[in-house]
């Protein structure tokens, strides 16, 4: 097979090693759990409006019986309740993860990988805006769980353009251009075929078209199956101190794909 180890022999690192790679099962790199709306949005809201009720009639009570009006204590059952439901609401949100850091000097990172690196970034996400939107509009166990897997692959996908040794080859290194494959076509293809099948899963579908959905989801989740091995690769690689070439990356794809009809990553 064609490897690149820039004159190093095979399989032998060039220097000391940087960064942290996590396994793929960390919690480091892996999507957490959603939050369901009815503890992001309901809890606040009964909490903040009970305790908002509450105050106004306390204080509501009191002025009367002192001769005031309502409005004083309206004004303070709004506010108790705008605090509460706020801050309560604040704390159960549902957190986007840290975005990718490219920390290095500009001197440290190649101007043409820098360039890369942000368009991966930025493709990512994009993916994971659509999975937010596609989590609101189902509710199917099976969906959810592949949402998640998706995810999952974006954050280490994040995780390894963090790494030191990554930002610091050039653009038309095999394991970047990988990344920027899975991230500009790949995922975004799986995300497409899922959207398009999230909306025959409804019970008034027809069986036939429900059993194709679901035979669609099967599929997806394998083809996930093959890009998290394809990422295992690129972090051995990168704790083994070496890369390997674009064509090695195809090839491995095709093989685990089984698609005769072109490049995986080139699309050629």
């Amino acid at each position: 097979m064609p490897w690149k180890s820039g004159g190093a022999p095979q399989g032998t690192a060039r220097g000391p090693l940087e960064g942290k790679i996590h396994s793929p099962y960390s919690k480091a790199v892996s999507a957490p759990r959603r939050r369901g709306r009815w503890l992001t949005v309901g809890v606040p809201s009964v909490l903040g409006g009970s305790l908002g009720l509450g105050s106004f009639l306390v204080l509501g009570i009191g002025s009367l019986i002192g001769g005031g009006g309502l409005l004083i204590p309206l004004a303070a059952g709004v506010g108790v309740a705008a605090v509460i439901g706020g801050g309560t609401g604040l704390l159960l949100r549902n957190r986007a993860p840290q975005a990718v850091r490219l920390n290095r000097t500009a001197g440290e990172i190649p101007a043409a990988t820098r360039a890369t690196l942000e368009k991966i970034v930025k493709d990512s996400r994009s993916q994971r805006r659509r999975l937010h939107k596609v989590r609101r509009q189902t509710s199917s166990p099976a969906v959810k769980q592949i949402l998640h897997r998706t995810e999952t692959l974006l954050m280490r996908i994040d995780a390894l353009l963090g790494s030191a040794s990554l930002q610091s080859r050039r653009s038309s290194d095999g394991d970047v251009m990988a990344l920027e494959g899975m991230a500009d076509r790949y995922i975004p293809d799986l995300v497409d075929a899922l959207e398009s099948t999230v909306g025959f899963l409804s019970p008034s579908t027809p069986e036939a078209a429900r059993d194709k959905a679901i035979a669609n989801l099967e599929s997806i989740d394998q083809q996930l199956d093959v890009l998290s091995e394809g990422i295992d690769r690129i972090e051995n690689d990168i704790v083994s101190g070496v890369t390997r070439s674009l064509e090695v990356h195809s090839e491995f794809l095709r093989n685990r794909f089984a698609d005769d009809r072109g490049d995986p990553l080139t699309g050629s």
